[in-house]
């Protein structure tokens, strides 16, 4: 390439010169002649980088879909153990219909039932300009095609959170938040990253992901609660029963209903054991979901304001109490659990350690 042409490529890239040798440049360049001639024109640097950056957020996209799957598929198992055991042929050929039901019953927690516990919660209406402006302007960054309402939650902690119903989508700020931000214990550029995070969970559909992945969880879970209030009513009537009347009288009933009963206690409590065990996936996935959150708010602000906001989180709340945070609605969808898990209640958290977050924030940003 002549040094003119090498030049005008520099001007063509924008103002920031960026090193790399010959060979290197041959091969970038020489994919976007390809792209070029696919697209049936010649396309500048600025629209070859967007296609290239567009081509790696689908294959996130699909890679995040196809690990949630995959999640979902193996809780579906532990879940359904003995059925996979007993009848395996039968268990993959119904696996489809586990997909799908537990599909309708993910729709139905993400956008309804999640939306009718969070009915408390009222639109930001007097949020300040420049927020309502960076909200909007990040929002358009992430290639949303719709913008999230913006809602705000009446509680002191400093949080916020992103849920779904079927009228759209939520980002949930609270009203310590904003009152640290309107007195300047937080900076906006902090808030704008917190509201980036936010808008990743949107983007990257993980209230439907995560409501998907735990569908057969709660079903377990639920089924197994029904199992012990059942089994205990109908075991205490089998032993009042026998208690009551005579041989004669009863004609065993009670002892059946007794042991009946006790069949339904124990089983309901294995549920939830199974439930609980399989529900370490869901937890597991939910973790690697705040982390792409993370990596949204650092690609739409930048990894030190995001990791600047997280540690601004953890320090203004470090006088919460765990009591406090778990009080909230859909307390595990918030951005703080402000405690010293062990090792076991590491398994079962739905954010990733606080200091793990910032510290890889912040060494990303070392390479920017």
């Amino acid at each position: 390439m002549k040094k003119s042409e090498m030049k005008e490529e520099e001007k063509t890239i924008g103002n920031i010169t960026v090193e790399i040798n010959e060979d290197a440049y041959r091969g970038v360049n020489m994919l976007k002649a390809e792209l070029s001639a696919k697209k049936g024109k010649a396309l500048t640097w600025d629209e070859f980088f967007e296609l290239q950056l567009n081509m790696e957020r689908k294959k996130k996209d699909l890679t995040s879909w196809l690990y949630t799957l995959g999640i979902f598929v193996a809780v579906t198992f532990i879940l359904m153990f003995p059925f996979f055991i007993g009848a395996p042929l039968a268990a993959m050929a119904m696996l489809p219909v586990f997909i799908l039901i537990g599909l309708i019953v993910a729709f139905f927690s993400a956008y309804v039932l999640t939306s009718w516990t969070l009915r408390g919660i009222k639109p930001f209406e007097n949020a300040p300009p420049e927020i309502l402006k960076s909200f909007k302007e990040l929002s358009r960054k992430a290639g949303l095609e719709k913008q999230p309402e913006l809602m705000i939650a009446e509680t002191p902690e400093i949080n916020a959170m992103a849920y779904v119903c079927l009228s759209g989508d939520r980002v949930c700020v609270t009203k310590g938040l904003m009152n640290a931000y309107q007195n300047e214990n937080i900076a906006e550029d902090e808030l704008n990253a917190i509201l980036g995070h936010e808008i990743g969970h949107i983007k990257n559909r993980d209230c439907l992901k995560w409501s998907f992945v735990l569908s057969w969880v709660s079903i377990f879970d639920m089924i197994g609660t029904v199992c012990i209030i059942v089994g205990t009513a109908v075991s205490g009537i089998g032993v009042a029963l026998e208690v009551g009347s005579s041989r004669e009288e009863g004609g065993g009933i009670g002892m059946v209903m007794g042991i009946f009963g006790w069949v339904l206690l124990i089983s309901g409590f294995i549920q939830k054991i199974i439930a609980k065990i399989a529900s370490i996936l869901a937890f597991h996935l939910s973790r690697k979901q705040e982390h792409a959150a993370d990596m949204t708010g650092a690609e739409l602000t930048s990894p030190e304001k995001m990791a600047n906001a997280l540690q601004r989180i953890k320090t203004l709340n470090k006088e919460l109490v765990a009591k406090e945070l778990a009080a909230l609605p859909y307390a595990d969808r918030w951005q703080l659990q402000p405690r010293n898990p062990s090792r076991i209640d590491k398994l079962f958290d739905t954010h990733p350690p606080m200091e793990r977050r910032e510290t890889e924030l912040r060494t990303i940003s070392k390479f920017l």
